[in-house]
């Protein structure tokens, strides 16, 4: 078993990330975001937003139209599509994983870490286990990728993620991160809470983010194909 996971950056695709980058920032007053090099490799651009609490709003977009994210955008369009979370052996818990069937679609090292991707099919959504032993180290860290201080939120709160059966979903993460699940539909990533609920009830990602000391006129809105809840 593991002592901690932490939910580190929700990831939202979109088909034009320039138009949709401006958007989040018009609408949440977020600052400027970095791209990561490793991800231009595989046909992806990606704009990553900093929060004050050490969470992240990531997009990510197809370069070319034969890419898998691509072929997503054209069956889904925008919406939620992945969460990384930082794990202190990702490679472990890719071990329990093949065990129980999950398919691993990315096993790697990114600027020294071991990174680990769960197949969506198998694991409710593209699961990113992001191998940094400090848990109060991040990828980003001294790269420019600062919070803005008018932003209108400085975290995540929770992210609810439509799934065929919530209760197995939660079982097969706690088993793949070695950590335990928060309740039979939920699970708490370091004070951040993943939801799964019935895709019936809930047919798109639910994002809640915490309010900044600015953020007092945000009211719930849908963006980006997922609906943005405020605390």
């Amino acid at each position: 078993m593991t002592d901690w996971a932490l939910l580190r950056q929700v990831v939202l695709a979109t088909p034009d990330i320039a138009a949709d980058g401006r958007l989040l920032r018009e609408h949440l007053g977020l600052g400027a975001g970095f791209a990561d090099p490793e991800l231009a490799a595989i046909g992806m651009a990606d704009d990553t937003m900093a929060l004050a609490g050490g969470s992240y709003l990531e997009l990510v977009a197809p370069l070319t139209p034969d890419v898998s994210i691509a072929r997503w955008l054209a069956r889904r369009g925008p919406g939620g599509y992945a969460l990384s979370v930082q794990h202190g052996d990702p490679l472990a818990a890719r071990d329990r994983a093949l065990k129980l069937g999950v398919r691993v679609v990315a096993d790697q090292l990114v600027m020294g870490h071991p990174i680990v991707q769960f197949h969506p099919a198998d694991a409710g959504l593209l699961l990113e286990l992001d191998g940094i032993a400090e848990r109060d180290a991040w990828f980003w860290d001294g790269m420019g990728v600062d919070p803005s201080p008018h932003a209108l939120v400085d975290d995540v709160v929770s992210v609810t993620v439509p799934a065929r059966d919530p209760a197995t979903t939660v079982e097969l993460w706690a088993e793949i991160l070695g950590y335990p699940a928060a309740s039979a539909g939920s699970i708490d990533l370091g004070g951040r809470l993943v939801h799964f609920r019935p895709a019936a009830e809930t047919p798109r990602w639910t994002i809640t983010l915490r309010r900044s000391a600015l953020g007092g006129a945000l009211r719930d809105e849908t963006l980006l194909g997922a609906a943005f809840r405020y605390e």
